[in-house]
């Protein structure tokens, strides 16, 4: 009987200490952890706002792939609902729904657990570093109930963050990024100015000038035919952005922007320019030249920088090329300048080309 007793009395003292070191254990708690991930933010911020997304690089959920999930609302937006129930110990039953999203700066849930009287809050936060890298912040806050606040000298969910962060990094730099349509107009725009730049800085006035034949033009004349051309386009450019949008009549268009590109720098085709866009030969210093160039190109920019992609692509104009949208046009005004910057290549690899 006595060894009975003392049996019970270990088994209480068993139980029994656990929950008392629980009443010195904090019920609070507060974790976050960091990753760098080699994506634009909002390619980083659209990916991380779908909880749906989750599944895919979670922690928790990547310990129960089999666990039955149920949706509410519209993944993405304030008040979808992702309900969750697994036999799993670490991930038990739960539900998490977006209380909160600042577009491209972070995203706030709040979860709750079955058994629990408290909810936890996290947030995934986006921080531009460069064009192309993103600072990701995930962080939890939240109030563990007694006894369980026990298990946080046994767990740290900052190790569940980092893991989790290192699987969002790989899962996204995986992905190939959707293409955007402005950041190539501008970085294409701002390549075919230095191309240009790099070909005729060094030139001096006899170089500038030289013909490698009557029949074709000299670096000069290529370059002012650029600059004229280029400023004809804005106009007619111009014209068209100050009417109405036309979108109903997209399916006018000849041709795909690639094609478009493809073909004004093809110069196995040679095109007889109108007279009154040939070149006189005004420039003989390369430094004017550019200096020019600079100018129509600013204030051909700024014409579009400010601009959504729908407002250019929704307006169809009559081009030299057939019907484009006012995008492509944009495209054509620049790979006009790639194709002539070419021709003053082939004029500086001509035999006879000055010294």
């Amino acid at each position: 009987m006595k060894t009975i007793k003392n049996i019970l009395i270990v088994i209480v003292t068993l139980i029994a200490i656990p929950l008392v070191v629980a009443l010195f254990v904090s019920k609070d708690f507060d974790s976050e952890r960091s990753i760098v991930i080699d994506k634009p933010v909002a390619e980083v911020f659209d990916y991380v706002k779908h909880l749906k997304n989750q599944d895919n690089y979670g922690t928790w959920n990547l310990k129960d792939p089999d666990m039955q999930q149920e949706y509410i609302g519209t993944d993405g937006e304030v008040g979808f609902t992702m309900k969750w129930e697994s036999e799993h110990p670490e991930v038990g039953i739960g539900e998490q729904t977006i209380t909160e999203i600042v577009e491209n700066e972070r995203i706030t849930t709040e979860l709750r657990f079955d058994g629990w009287d408290n909810t936890m809050r996290a947030s995934i936060s986006t921080e531009p570093i460069d064009a192309n890298q993103t600072r990701v912040v995930w962080s939890a806050q939240g109030r563990m109930p007694y006894p369980f606040n026990l298990m946080m000298l046994f767990m740290d969910m900052a190790d569940d963050f980092d893991e989790g962060l290192q699987n969002l990094k790989e899962e996204i730099e995986a992905q190939e990024s959707p293409k955007d349509d402005m950041a190539f107009l501008m970085d294409y725009y701002r390549q075919t100015m230095e191309n240009l730049k790099q070909s005729i800085v060094d030139l001096n006035a006899e170089q500038m000038q030289f013909r490698p034949s009557d029949e074709q033009w000299s670096v000069s004349q290529c370059v002012e035919h650029i600059i004229t051309t280029e400023a004809m386009l804005f106009d007619m450019i111009k014209e068209v952005l100050n009417n109405p949008e036309t979108p109903e009549r997209r399916d006018e268009l000849e041709m795909e922007d690639e094609d478009l590109l493809a073909a004004i720098v093809d110069r196995t085709e040679r095109f007889k320019a109108p007279e009154i866009l040939h070149g006189t030969g005004k420039y003989d210093n390369p430094e004017d030249a550019i200096n020019d160039m600079k100018k129509g190109r600013e204030a051909i920019i700024s014409s579009f920088e400010d601009k959504s992609i729908d407002e250019l692509r929704n307006r169809i104009m009559d081009f030299p090329t057939g019907k484009a949208d006012v995008y492509q046009a944009f495209l054509f005004v620049a790979g006009h300048t790639a194709r002539h910057t070419l021709q003053v290549e082939e004029i500086k690899a001509a035999e006879n080309f000055p010294g």
